[in-house]
């Protein structure tokens, strides 16, 4: 293995990276007790070392990063990541990376991509963190994990830790989509969902053990965290070395640096995580080039995009954020940001915030066009691209990847409620009544191609319904070529 040390992005100390354990150091805890007053045990504070001099030595990269060597999971980079034993894997990474042509032309650019993370095993870019953070907790003798999550992570981390035999204890906020709960409890994991929105939920839990103040709460921190392994996002620093493989897989798709790499960001750890596979490539001499970031939160939900306008180098806290359909990052709090804003800063990135109203816009438009269903938080995206046009902030030109970080059917209740795209049948027909089928059939035919004349025999359309010319309908039929392209 080549990750040397864990190190701190506050003070600088390192930490040592045991085969079979934790250095005893950090008390079992992945935080520097050196800078407790800066990370306050709920802001991340470690980041995995590598000695790249080894990697350039012992791996062969230029065949690694050939578009042509075959990849069928993400630990075929496994020379780029923290594990010393055989990774938990259920067949995470190489997820598509589709080229669009319909939808750019909605948004006025020519090089779209669209890096699908809904291909995973369950359904977001999270089981790349999990299958990382289930095979350190085996690694260091751990019998369970635990997470607090707004779902994707905790169902994650649930089938990871089922695949591990490992026990499972997740959090959630109460107002969890359905179908993420019962992802959680599929996988037999144990869920205790709590009053609030996630921060609320962090930060009971997430406390000095050794300044807490209350005996009830000390009692719930110590609990926790004696019989579980930490696997929350920022707080697991291996979490954000699933994630830099979404940076290698774009490269390896493309052959080639995108202008700009647009995510989605709640805690910043995804970002962080791409941002770091994007300069260990550039570090390695991979590559050349370095993509510019584009950070995409909630309006009135936004941290980090709001400590990067005014160049802070840790997230505003927004006390009361809005409900919102992008529920997996509307945030009070960026237990990440630290690392979010750094990674923002050094590529010369753009932080901006969007609305409702304009992710169910392009939810539909990406849906409705490319045949491509994402959660809301996904959307947030090419919303983001949407208002960097209008201001000229990215060029038509440019090369643009947009990582959709979730599947549409992990959010089935918000399209159905906020999109109200339930689909309603035109008709309910009886077994056999061919007649009412055929005029169903005309009926919708002409809706969808007015142009051109329905082949039917009159005697069975409705009174409604054109009579059929003598000579037929046109043969032609207007076909539109195809944009799914699948890159991989």
């Amino acid at each position: 293995m080549f990750a040397k040390k864990l190190k701190c992005i506050y003070c600088g100390e390192e930490y040592d990276i045991p085969r079979n354990g934790e250095d005893p150091r950090l008390n079992n805890k992945l935080m520097c007790p050196k800078c407790v007053d800066l990370h306050k045990w709920i802001y991340g504070s470690l980041d995995v070392v590598y000695d790249y001099d080894e990697i350039a030595e012992h791996v062969d990269l230029k065949k690694l990063f050939d578009f042509n060597f075959s990849i069928d999971t993400m630990w075929g980079f496994k020379d780029l990541l923290p594990i010393w034993h055989q990774p938990v894997c259920l067949g995470e990474g190489d997820t598509p990376l589709y080229t669009c042509q319909r939808i750019c032309q909605e948004l006025d650019v020519s090089n779209l991509y669209l890096k699908y993370e809904g291909a995973n095993p369950t359904g977001s870019f999270k089981d790349r963190e999990s299958s990382v953070c289930a095979t350190r907790a085996l690694e260091v003798g751990a019998t369970g994990v635990t997470c607090i999550s707004s779902g994707n992570a905790a169902g994650s981390l649930a089938a990871y830790a089922s695949r591990a035999g490992l026990k499972c204890l997740v959090f959630t906020p109460s107002s969890a989509s359905p179908e993420k709960m019962t992802q959680i409890g599929i996988f037999d994991a144990e869920l205790i969902a709590v009053d609030g929105i996630l921060e609320d939920v962090w930060e009971l839990i997430n406390r000095d053990p050794n300044n807490v103040g209350d005996d009830q709460i000390l009692k719930l921190v110590s609990m926790t965290y004696r019989y579980y392994n930490d696997c929350n996002a920022a707080l697991n620093p291996y979490r954000v070395e699933g994630d830099k493989t979404e940076a290698y897989e774009i490269y390896r798709s493309l052959m080639e640096i995108p202008d700009w790499v647009v995510i989605p960001t709640g805690n910043g750890s995804n970002l962080a995580g791409i941002w770091k596979g994007f300069k260990e490539m550039h570090d390695l001499g991979v590559t050349t080039k370095l993509p510019k970031l584009i950070c995409v939160q909630v309006k009135g939900g936004d941290p980090i995009a709001k400590a990067f306008e005014q160049k802070k180098d840790v997230s505003i806290r927004v006390e009361n954020p809005p409900d919102s359909i992008a529920e997996g990052i509307v945030a009070k709090d960026c237990y990440d940001a630290t690392k979010a804003l750094r990674a923002l800063r050094e590529s010369n990135g753009i932080a901006v915030a969007v609305d409702d109203l304009e992710v169910i816009e392009y939810m539909e438009l990406l849906a409705g066009k490319e045949g491509v269903f994402v959660e809301p938080t996904s959307a947030t995206t090419l919303a983001a691209i949407g208002k960097l046009r209008e201001t000229y902030a990215i060029d038509k030109s440019d090369k643009i990847v947009c990582v959709l970080t979730g599947s549409g059917l992990k959010a089935t209740k918000e399209v159905m409620v906020k999109c109200k795209k339930e689909v309603k049948p035109i008709d309910k027909v009886k077994k056999g009544d061919y007649a009412s089928l055929v005029k169903d059939i005309a009926k919708v035919a002409k809706k969808q191609f007015p142009s051109l004349q329905i082949p039917v025999p009159s005697g069975m359309l409705g009174p409604d319904a054109s009579p059929k010319t003598a000579n037929g309908g046109s043969s032609k039929n207007s076909t539109t070529e195809g944009s799914g392209n699948h890159s991989k």
